[in-house]
């Protein structure tokens, strides 16, 4: 009887850690909406590991059955399989950190062998990328294995973690109308500070999230699905209910709401106009 009552005291005890936990990695708890993983197309998870857990900060871990690595506000989920490309050249451009210190880190990342790289594209015929200068100080531009490229931001919060997710950045030609069908698909507000190149969105609940540029490279701009960062992932509370919304809205879903048993989720699936591939879940935030 002793044996039995120690076990489920345990058990109580582990879960309890492992709810804590979870809710300090996805700290938004009330928000019907937010931005809560990538998918990553990987020839290597041990480059990927050295990368984002020994040089950037996170930490390995399994969401389900599938490889992860996990940061304050988002989860990097990781198949293998050789990209067909960089995320440059597609309508992600690439994901948003922010850190304390943006030089110290961007020194670590050069260190370990990792290239710099630039914000807004040269334009054709040119060498000079133009100034990407925004509202939040430091940045810095890196680019990871496979060519998965990263933003440092810097966080001027006096208790900010040494990293946290900060934003989605989309590229587009179209970006006004990108941030428009944003808006109504996820039911997010327009953020002040429009330019002739940038245009933002806020999730409610949320706040600074979803920014959209028209930082063109050369070529034509592609979708994301089989390239480096392969989609990303929304998580949604009641999301049966907002799949219903969404084609109430018009917005086809590409895979209805469904359980992933690999990850153990709800999800469903919806392509952008423009080819940007996005999942939506529920149960990460558990």
């Amino acid at each position: 009887m002793r044996r039995v009552s120690w076990s489920v005291t345990l058990a109580s005890v582990v879960l309890s850690m492992a709810t804590l936990r979870s809710e300090a990695e996805l700290s938004n708890t009330a928000a019907p909406i937010i931005v809560a993983h990538y998918h990553l197309n990987v020839t290597s998870v041990a480059a990927h590991r050295r990368f984002w857990v020994d040089t950037l900060g996170g930490k390995a871990t399994k969401i389900g059955s599938v490889d992860a690595i996990e940061f304050p506000d988002v989860y990097l989920l990781m198949h293998v399989q050789p990209p067909s490309g960089p995320t440059r050249g597609t309508t992600f451009d690439h994901i948003g950190f922010a850190v304390p210190d943006v030089p110290a880190l961007t020194t670590k990342v050069v260190a370990a062998g990792y290239a710099l790289t630039v914000g807004r594209e040269p334009a054709p015929g040119e060498t000079a990328s133009p100034p990407t200068a925004g509202n939040y100080g430091r940045f810095s531009y890196l680019v990871g294995p496979d060519g998965v490229k990263v933003e440092l931001v810097t966080n001027t919060d006096a208790d900010a973690p040494p990293i946290k997710h900060h934003h989605v950045h989309f590229v587009n030609e179209n970006f006004v109308e990108m941030q428009q069908w944003y808006m109504k698909a996820f039911n997010a507000t327009l953020r002040d500070g429009q330019t002739d190149f940038f245009i933002g969105a806020d999730l409610p609940g949320v706040g600074y999230m979803l920014n959209f540029f028209s930082w063109l490279p050369a070529e034509e701009l592609v979708g994301m699905r089989g390239r480096a960062v392969d989609h990303v992932g929304f998580e949604v509370r009641n999301l049966e209910a907002f799949c219903r919304e969404l084609q109430a809205k018009g917005v086809a879903l590409t895979q209805p709401y469904h359980r992933d048993e690999a990850l153990g989720l709800a999800v469903a699936e919806l392509v952008d106009p423009w080819g940007t591939v996005i999942e939506l879940t529920e149960g990460l935030r558990r």
